[in-house]
């Protein structure tokens, strides 16, 4: 009998001995930290993009898909190493690093500029080396002032947010400055499929905003919407969906630059990186783009991608979190049209944000939690400082806008305005409750924010929710943006309501 008792303890010592083991062999490691939920999967801090999201996904698990993007993005690349873009150093761990100074993943991905060169034609291998920036007016642009450029992974091209507005920080002291990229898989599938701009325009004008385009568009299934190959030999744009590990579907990225003050910011809390930018300047008749170096931080990101569950794209945006305090001001450029009547002065230098931008409580949670996790791990990462703002991942109509206080998806620092922060119609009427400007399987949805934004690209440019694939202005790109003043963002502003105000005269003559 005592003999039975003394196996049966040691059975129970050895028992839990192999559960201690297994429990230790399962904690992550330094390239894999692991945030718990009780009721989604976790989060891993890693440079492996995530594949997709559930198709009803709830707004926590699209928050943990986002933040994975995120990480896997603003990873450490390995471009030093082996000259390779879009792609991560896998050596690296972000818990011994304060994730500045080095290039991220981010950083490699294909400028605006490099999947739409000066002269329409996409013939580069854009897989490694150094970028490769081109201009229409190239007489004009960095040529008084000459910087190598293509030493340069940020090249800040764009002053304005999408031509409806100018921001500055500190009220009036710096201006916001932004730049667009995809990643490999979007220019190597305008490469492969419209390599000249005369291909790529044909496919638009074949969509256009036409009857029978809409009518194909209501006929395709979300797999249908995936069928890259088979859309684009029939002559449409069709971007490509992930689909595993090895496919990771086309991705947009917008970035907001701006400079930091040293007496009112902490540059501790900000990814800061040297990019160019650009001033004019005049000499005789002409103007020039004059190209200079600088430290700007990154206090804004959207990352967009086109998934198999998610055709019409998984939007996602984050902000710096001292932003919000730091006396954002607007000028509004462009005029906006509201039940029929235009507003030419819609956002004239209007400080801080037009309506309350409250981030969802679900995803208030979430950033709480992957910013202790960060912290705990890496007390000196700037990952911490960042938290997600909203994110879309199915459309819905505007009469269900209740339903997802996502729906009217803005950032703080990249969708400032009256017209971008309550966008839900067209561009010609961005309030309009009859547009339709998103269609998914088979269903038309007056959608908001940034979802029904990039929905005109769908619907109505046939770009597949793309701002950098149609022919409108800046693509290919003529010139770049100045860094301005707040005086001459106000003049700018001005002049361009003028011309606006000119053209529509010459159009009722």
């Amino acid at each position: 009998m005592t003999l039975k008792n003394q196996n049966l303890e040691f059975k129970i010592t050895l028992y839990m001995l192999l559960t201690v083991i297994l429990l230790m062999s399962c904690k992550p490691t330094n390239n894999d930290i692991a945030l718990v939920s009780d009721s989604t999967p976790e989060i891993n801090i890693s440079y492996n993009l995530p594949v997709d999201v559930a198709v009803n996904a709830s707004q926590e698990e699209l928050a943990k898909f986002a933040w994975k993007e995120f990480f896997a993005l603003n990873w450490k690349s390995s471009w030093k190493e082996n000259s390779l873009r879009t792609t991560p150093d896998t050596t690296w761990t972000y818990t011994s690093d304060t994730g500045a100074d080095f290039l991220s993943v981010w950083e490699t991905y294909i400028h605006r500029a490099e999947l739409r060169p000066a002269n329409g034609k996409r013939t580069k291998d854009l897989s490694s080396g150094s970028p490769y920036y081109t201009f229409v007016d190239s007489t004009s642009v960095n040529v008084t002032n000459p910087v190598q450029l293509d030493n340069y992974f940020n090249v800040l091209d764009e002053d304005n947010e999408i031509g409806s507005a100018y921001v500055f920080a500190h009220k009036n002291e710096f201006e916001v400055l932004y730049a667009a990229k995809t990643n490999l898989v979007e220019y190597n599938y305008l490469k492969n499929n419209f390599q000249t701009d005369q291909k790529l325009y044909k496919a638009i004008d074949k969509s256009n905003d036409s009857t029978s385009f809409r009518s194909r568009l209501r006929g395709l299934s979300k797999q249908q919407m995936c069928d890259s190959e088979g859309n684009t030999s029939d002559g449409y744009v069709c971007l490509p969906c992930s689909s595993d590990a090895n496919n990771e579907g086309a991705i947009e990225i917008k970035l907001a630059f701006r400079e930091l003050d040293p007496n009112k910011d902490d540059a501790s809390r900000y990814m800061v990186k040297e990019a160019v930018y650009f001033k004019d300047s005049v000499a005789g008749n002409k103007t020039y783009s004059n190209a200079y170096v600088k430290q700007f931080a990154l206090i804004g990101m959207h990352i967009i991608r086109k998934t198999q569950n998610h055709p019409t794209f998984v939007f996602a945006s984050w902000e710096q979190v001292d932003e919000r305090n730091n006396d954002v001001q607007t000028i509004g450029i462009d005029t906006v049209t509201v039940n029929g009547e235009q507003y030419s002065d819609v956002d004239p230098h209007r400080l801080n944000p037009v309506i309350e931008r409250v981030i969802p409580e679900t995803l208030q949670k979430v950033n709480t939690q992957v910013q202790k996790m960060i912290s705990a791990n890496s007390s000196k990462s700037k990952w911490q400082y960042y938290q997600l703002i909203g994110v879309q991942g199915t459309p819905i109509d505007y009469k269900d806008r209740t339903s997802d206080n996502n729906y009217f998806m803005a950032n703080f620092v990249i969708e400032s305005d009256l017209k971008l922060t309550n966008f839900h119609g067209s561009f010609g009427d961005p309030f309009d409750t009859k547009i339709k400007n998103v269609i998914s399987d088979g269903k038309q949805f007056n959608m908001g924010g940034c979802m029904g934004c990039h929905g005109q690209g769908q619907t109505t440019f046939g770009t597949d929710f793309s701002f950098l694939l149609d022919s409108g202005a800046g693509k290919p790109v003529i010139r770049p943006d100045p860094y301005q003043t707040f005086d001459e963002a106000l003049f700018a502003a001005q002049n361009k309501k003028i011309q606006a105000l000119i053209r529509e005269f010459d159009k009722k003559q």
